[in-house]
């Protein structure tokens, strides 16, 4: 096996490179057509988005004064409904969140509970948008282009999308990196495109108005967050921050006051504390015929991972790893290795007889059977995108203790290897390793590697 692995990553890099080279078949199968535009630029998929809990509000709120206002509670002015605005970090104020004001509300009810406590931290509400964007039931996608510089850049763009694929999860149902996810096919989830900037490794962007496909127990509908301000601090590979904006108590009502009824629902409050909440504390986009306020600013956790983003994709090819079942090509990151960096090490590691690439190509045929035995067991009883995305940050993972390769680097070989397990073991077996059809099998339904190591 190991051998079959290094082989088809060695052989199947041979042609011209390409984002979306066409499906095929495999060795027992027609194929069709197929093809997928990668975004540039960084992208990432949601690992959590959820209602930001501030451990101390009152101390000062990291985020935005979304309607350029300082409000007070006791002094509103004309057009704006009653309520007191957050401070910054360095006291600035005029600092939006009118919907920790559900959050916090300390009412309680006959037995002694909070009326809105399902919107508590770990709660009921929280615990469902947590889930939705592990679970495909609002998979949130973020693309950032024209980033020169990851510490300090005036100018970026920004592009969130809906999916309608799920995150690829671990063993621990935490969301795996550098999984490929395709933007939802309808229009209306995808963002407009919005400028931002990066200073001190921190990207400010705005303002965009944010739609989401929301498909979560009993609710499928969509939740609409407009006007709204990102904020996120840019990792390795990871992004941490928050969005602001105004969400309408329509769409509120829509999303969690369906489920309620005149008794109550999971998240404990009746439809009648429900209308009265939203009538007394939303602060946005007032209504002079009805003096009410018709949505709430919100602040949303946002955290995300290192993703490939797919824009459009046509039918896959046929071929599996028996001529059946294979998913057609997956879509190339480009020109992952040659930074002087991942030169460097390529070069520490080439000997007499092999270049740097043919080495690696080799580790990478050993690792699923040295370090990654569980995941390749996976691949072999389930080929299914998380499958193969399991063992290919681990093969990944493998090659980058062994080599000191950077992570984008090593990741081509181990999507590959994890690629070819799945859809290409049959024509991949020795005697049948440097095969032509082996080769074939490889780039009709995986990464190109030359083009994606860039080597």
């Amino acid at each position: 096996m190991a051998t079959a692995l290094s082989l088809a990553v060695l052989g199947c890099g041979g042609g011209e490179s390409s984002v979306a080279p066409a499906g095929g078949g495999g060795s027992g199968g027609a194929g069709q057509a197929g093809g997928a535009l990668v975004l540039p630029g960084l992208s990432f998929v949601a690992s959590a988005f959820g209602f930001y809990y501030p451990a101390d509000p009152e101390t000062g709120l990291n985020g935005f004064n979304l309607d350029d206002r300082v409000s007070s509670g006791d002094s509103p002015a004309a057009g704006e409904c009653a309520h007191d605005d957050f401070v910054g970090p360095d006291q600035e104020p005029g600092i939006d969140y009118g919907f920790l004001t559900i959050i916090n509300n300390p009412d309680l009810r006959e037995d002694g509970k909070h009326v809105f406590g399902g919107f508590h931290e770990g709660q009921l509400v929280d615990g469902v948008i947590s889930g939705a964007v592990r679970n495909g039931s609002m998979t949130i996608l973020l693309n950032v282009q024209g980033l020169d510089d990851a510490q300090n850049d005036d100018e970026v763009t920004v592009q969130i999308f809906g999916s309608e694929d799920s995150p690829a999860l671990g063993t621990d149902n935490a969301v795996l990196s550098s999984a490929t996810l395709s933007v939802h096919p309808d229009s209306r989830f995808h963002s407009e495109k919005v400028q931002g900037s990066v200073v001190d490794g921190v990207l400010i962007a705005g303002p965009i108005d944010l739609r989401f496909p929301v498909d979560i127990m009993i609710v499928q509908d969509e939740i609409l967050i407009h006007d709204s301000w990102l904020r996120i601090a840019l990792g390795d590979g990871n992004f941490d921050g928050t969005v602001s904006g105004y969400w309408d108590v329509a769409n509120i009502r829509d999303i969690i006051g369906v489920p309620t009824t005149d008794n109550g629902n999971a998240a404990n409050f009746t439809i009648e504390q429900f209308e009265a909440g939203m009538a007394a504390f939303a602060d946005g986009n007032y209504d002079t015929d009805t003096g009410l306020c018709n949505s709430f600013s919100t602040m949303f956790r946002f955290r995300g991972l290192k993703a490939f983003i797919v824009t459009e994709s046509g039918p896959g090819g046929a071929g599996g790893s028996d001529g059946s079942g294979g998913t057609g090509p997956i879509p190339t990151p480009l020109d992952q290795c040659i930074n002087d960096a991942d030169q460097a090490a390529l070069e520490a590691i080439a000997t007499d007889d092999q270049s740097g690439a043919a080495v690696v190509g080799m580790i990478a045929g050993e690792c699923p059977l040295d370090a990654c035995t569980a995941e390749l067991g996976g691949v072999l009883s389930d080929s299914s995108e998380a499958a193969r995305n399991a063992l290919g940050d681990c093969i990944s993972q493998c090659i980058s203790d062994r080599t000191g390769l950077s992570a984008g680097c090593t990741g081509c070989y181990g999507s590959i290897a994890a690629c070819s397990t799945a859809f290409c073991v049959a024509p991949c077996l020795p005697p049948n390793s440097g095969s032509p059809e082996c080769a074939s099998c490889a780039l009709e339904n995986c990464i190109d590697i030359n083009a994606c190591t860039g080597l």
